[in-house]
């Protein structure tokens, strides 16, 4: 099964996106990647972001977290984000997920049923 949140695979769907004018709706040659700097660090809380004070710029998570975050995020605004928005309970804590952004839970390790 392809991955839905795949950067390349949504990108090739807005390609197909016409407006009013039968316009490409979106640009999508206009890309910008963006890294962000993550540290692991036992001591933050699973599922969690905390900015590191001996690194600015830099954030500190729980190992487990990066793990389960997903590398390739796609955004195209901040709408975007609430458009591919797939929020799941998980079933073994509980918790509320958004799954665009997670390989597996990272409060439990649980994986995700599809």
């Amino acid at each position: 099964m392809s991955d839905q949140f795949d950067p390349n695979h949504i990108e090739e769907k807005l390609k197909l996106v016409k407006n009013a004018a039968d316009k490409s709706h979106f640009n999508v040659d206009a890309t910008q990647d963006i890294k962000v700097n993550l540290r692991p660090d036992p001591s933050v809380k699973p599922a969690m972001f905390v900015p590191d004070p001996l690194l600015p710029g830099c954030y500190k998570a729980h190992p487990v977290t990066l793990r389960a975050l997903r590398k390739n995020i796609f955004a195209a605004g901040n709408e975007l984000f609430e458009d591919l928005e797939d929020l799941v309970t998980c079933e073994s804590c509980q918790h509320e997920i958004d799954r665009q952004f997670w390989h597996f839970c990272p409060h439990c390790e649980a994986k995700f049923r599809y």
